[in-house]
């Protein structure tokens, strides 16, 4: 007797084969949405640093009687009292002569102190 191929077989595999593919594309596109993910959040925190550090450096430059600080922002970049999840701190150094120049390290880090930009400002003294 023969048996009749009725091609259910073919069909069978060949469905294998396109769920297969599409879990393998789909992992490839979740992989890309969340390395695209982490570099955004990355590139927002070192956006609201600089923008942290700037301001404290203008601070700096502007006002005659400026003394050292430390801010604590939340998660939004807006200041808060208390600790927050980042925090910019200011420390202003005297030159070996202190008579030509100042100059203001800032350090913006994140509250378990991972830095995530500093600048350095100097100016010249009257």
């Amino acid at each position: 007797m023969k048996t009749r191929n009725n091609g259910s077989r073919i069909f069978m595999t060949e469905l294998m084969f396109s769920i297969l593919f599409f879990i393998i594309v789909s992992t490839i596109c979740i992989q890309c949405f969340a390395t695209a993910y982490a570099k955004s959040k990355d590139a927002s925190e070192i956006t609201g640093a600089v923008n942290a550090a700037t301001n404290a450096a203008e601070r700096y430059l502007t006002e005659p009687d400026f003394e050292g600080y430390t801010e604590y922002y939340d998660e939004n970049w807006q200041i808060v009292n208390d600790e927050g999840a980042y925090k910019t701190t200011a420390i202003i150094t005297e030159s070996e002569n202190k008579e030509s120049c100042q100059s203001l390290r800032i350090v913006v880090a994140t509250a378990e102190d991972r830095e995530i930009y500093s600048l350095v400002v100097e100016k010249a003294l009257k």
